[in-house]
């Protein structure tokens, strides 16, 4: 305050149209833009060798910035069934179970606009746990996850999901993968097997046995190009390439 009684009408003037100014660049800029800026790379941390930013460090830096966001847990409706057959609705609880396993929800809303991320209780491996063996643990610790998910479709720490580690300000595009060579294809067509009588045999080989009048094989491979579109190519690029095998030199 008493800086601004030592200034000039003119100074005054001028520090007043700077702030607005100032304001209105900083109105400009959406809860996305701000918050994708923000670099978390010292919040990282690492667990089964892949990157993760903890729920408790991800809403505390959305905090400092938004002090008015909030975030909610989704509270699913869950029935009962009554002695004369009909479903009545007991209550709600902050999980699905589901034939899948366990979903649940979080959403957060910052400046009125609400994002959302739904997730699977997953175990070490990734994989969806069944309903029957989920712990209201390990319930919890998606829902923490499903929060800071969320967070990253407003921006926050977007770019671990993308694969990258630093934030989207500094304009890393990641590089694409390069494009599968000939050779390349070729090694894989080779490799390929198929279900085939009883057991895994090379695709060539049963290519090869059809190419020497093999009928079982011929009606074999008819089916099998029907059922994919993959099927189909990988049998054309192995006549077109004279990959064929079985008792055949490749090329004959």
């Amino acid at each position: 305050m008493t800086a601004l009684k030592n200034l000039t009408k003119d100074q005054l003037i001028e520090k007043l149209q700077a702030d607005e100014e100032k304001n209105k660049c900083e109105e400009k800029e959406s809860v996305y833009q701000r918050l994708s800026k923000v670099d978390v790379r010292n919040f990282i941390e690492q667990k089964n060798g892949l990157n993760y930013l903890s729920w408790a460090k991800a809403w505390g830096l959305v905090k400092s910035i938004y002090p008015d966001a909030n975030y909610k847990i989704r509270e699913y409706p869950y029935f009962v069934q009554t002695a004369d057959g009909v479903y009545q609705q007991l209550g709600t609880r902050d999980y699905l179970p589901t034939e899948y396993g366990v979903e649940v929800e979080a959403s957060v809303t910052i400046q009125g606009q609400t994002h959302s991320s739904k997730l699977y209780v997953m175990d070490y491996k990734n994989k969806a746990m069944p309903a029957g063996k989920v712990t209201l643990f390990e319930i919890n610790k998606t829902q923490m996850r499903a929060l800071v998910k969320a967070l990253a479709f407003a921006g926050l720490g977007l770019n671990i999901y993308a694969g990258e580690d630093l934030p989207s300000s500094e304009d890393k595009t990641p590089k694409r993968k390069e494009k599968t060579t000939q050779d390349e294809l070729i090694d894989i067509a080779k490799q390929r097997k198929i279900q085939y009588g009883g057991g895994e045999e090379l695709a060539t080989d049963i290519v090869g046995l059809e190419m020497k009048g093999d009928d079982q094989a011929h009606k074999f491979l008819n089916i099998w190009r029907d059922q994919d579109k993959k099927n189909e190519a990988l049998y054309q690029f192995i006549k077109r390439n004279k990959l064929a095998t079985y008792g055949m030199k490749v090329g004959a």
